[in-house]
Parts: structure tokens; C-alpha cells; sequence
């Protein structure tokens, strides 16, 4: 470890309304393995279900150190991140979504190998808090092999750690990318001012899914017309939109998969074609907007 970092870790939750899962990720957090002096900031970007009295009123036998922060300046999730990191008080920042539930060693699993690196992505598994309809929409299991793009590799948002003097070396969280892809957009800055990415497999996350079908489709979608952002900002460094071979297997999807065929001959769920249709649906729409062919 750089010998200007110090020991130390915070944890940083975005929180927009959700009151309704919140509680199962602090409670995860309450009963991590290996560090247990830390402190989670929970960064409030504008929720209206009462998550500031539910704060207040949440019993904390575990001794659990929960900040509030008002983080309601600027929707999005990034500003919620931004704000977030701005006020921690340790040189190691670790992140995490309301919504999903950490594993016991989560945290310590973080710090390990943010020992030797400067950017640190964690596992994300969607076996064990979605019903199986719901994972087999996207089912993820903890990999060695991390996240990855035909570009550079990323860590996800909803788990992830980085050195503050990295985080701010980047300036942060890109506030104006508000459909999707700013962990990427983040990562990707991170390696190209020359820091590193590591993976921790054990520190793992259990992500929870869209429940819905509309919901699954309006993610999808907007991940979609990220896309279309981010081949805007790095095209210059090398980032491509889609190849004719990735945009022939998604034509070559939507005509397999699609409701026409029967399912015991195309084998294939649903909710495979209704996510190509999303992604379809949302290059389209991202192209439009920002006046470029994205395939």
C-alpha cells in the first residue's frame, strides 16, 4: 500500500427512495467479518419515504456508525456518490447500493486488495435475492474475471473501492450521465490517468434485480442509450460502438428469440428477446438524441 494511504474505510450508500431495502443492507453491513471499525454515509439524493426518520428510529444494537447526508442538490445517483465521498473522513472509500445485500466479508475482501491496487471491483451474484423467474433474467454469478468491455474494464457501481486521492484525482462521479454507464465512465477515467484495476472475487454483493418486467425493459434501455454517451466521450481513446458481428448476433437474437417462434425451438426465455428489444429500442433512442450512429 502507498505509504501516504492510511487505514481506514468508509462506506458510501446513494439512497433515493428505498426505505424498503435499506434496512437488509445495513443490517449486512452491521455484521461484516474483519473490519469492523468503520463508518457508512448514507447520502440522501431527495427521498420522500421518510428515510431520515427511519434512520433515526432504526435500533442499533450492533454499534453500526450510520451518517446522514443531505445529498438532494442534483439527481442521480452520481451526485448522491459524489456527496458521499466529499465528506468521508478516510483515505479508503468503499461502495454499495440500498437495494442489494453484501456478504459477511464483503468489506475486509475490499480492503485486501485494495492494498495493492487503486481501484478495487467486487462480485456481484443475483442466485440468492431474486425468485427464480427473476434470475434467469440475468443470472450472475461471482467470476474471476470481473467486468468487462470490448474497451477497458470497469467496476460496478453497486460494488466497488477506490483510493480517495483517486476518486478526486478524476474528479469523481460524472454528474451529467444520468441514464446509465457512469461506473464505467468512471473506471474507464481511472485507468486512463494511469491508475489500476483490480478484481476481489470474495467480495461479493447480492444484486438484487428489477422485479417487474416494465422495470427490467426501462433498464435495459436506459443501459442501452448509455452506451451511446459513453462511445461519444471515448471513441477518441479507441471505444467502438457495436461491430457488425455483435450487431448481427442482436438482429440474430430478436428474430430467434421472438414470441413467433415457439420456445421449445428457439429455447430461449422471454425475457431474452424483451431485453435485446430494450437494448434495440435504446440505441435507437440514445442515437437520436445525441445525433450519432450507435448500431
Amino acid at each position: 500500500m502507498d505509504e501516504n494511504r492510511r487505514e481506514g474505510v468508509t462506506v458510501v450508500i446513494p439512497v433515493r427512495n428505498a426505505v424498503a431495502t435499506l434496512g437488509a443492507q445495513l443490517d449486512a453491513l452491521a455484521v461484516q467479518v474483519g473490519v469492523t471499525d468503520f463508518e457508512v454515509i448514507v447520502s440522501d439524493n431527495g427521498s420522500t419515504d421518510g428515510l431520515r426518520e427511519f434512520l433515526d428510529a432504526r435500533p442499533n444494537d450492533s454499534g453500526l456508525q450510520v451518517r446522514y447526508v443531505d445529498a438532494s442538490g442534483s439527481v442521480g445517483v452520481s451526485h448522491a456518490r459524489n456527496i458521499g465521498a466529499s465528506v468521508a473522513r478516510t483515505d479508503l472509500l468503499a461502495f454499495c447500493d440500498a437495494d442489494d445485500v453484501v456478504r459477511p466479508r464483503w468489506l475486509s475482501e475490499l480492503v485486501a486488495v485494495a492494498s495493492t491496487t487503486d481501484l478495487v471491483s467486487g462480485s456481484l451474484d443475483t442466485s440468492k435475492v431474486n425468485p427464480p423467474a427473476v434470475y434467469r433474467r440475468r443470472p450472475m454469478t461471482p467470476s474471476d474475471a470481473g467486468f468487462h468491455t470490448d474497451f477497458l474494464p470497469y467496476a460496478p457501481g453497486c460494488n466497488f473501492a477506490v483510493w480517495a486521492d483517486v476518486f478526486f484525482a478524476v474528479d469523481g462521479f460524472d454528474e451529467t450521465l444520468t441514464d446509465a454507464g457512469e461506473d464505467l465512465d468512471f473506471s474507464w477515467r481511472v485507468q486512463l490517468a494511469g491508475f489500476r484495476l483490480a478484481h476481489a472475487l470474495a467480495a461479493t454483493v447480492d444484486y438484487r434485480l428489477r422485479p417487474t418486467m416494465r422495470q427490467f425493459f426501462s433498464q435495459a434501455r436506459r443501459y442501452a442509450v448509455g452506451d451511446v454517451q459513453l462511445y461519444l466521450a471515448y471513441r477518441e481513446y479507441g471505444f467502438v460502438g457495436l461491430s457488425v458481428s455483435v450487431f448481427s448476433k442482436h438482429v440474430l437474437r430478436l428474430l430467434v428469440t421472438n414470441p413467433l417462434v415457439p420456445q421449445w425451438l428457439s429455447r430461449a426465455p422471454r425475457e431474452r428477446w424483451i431485453a435485446a428489444v430494450a437494448v434495440a429500442a435504446g440505441h435507437v433512442q440514445g442515437s437520436i438524441r445525441y445525433r450519432t450512429l450507435f448500431l
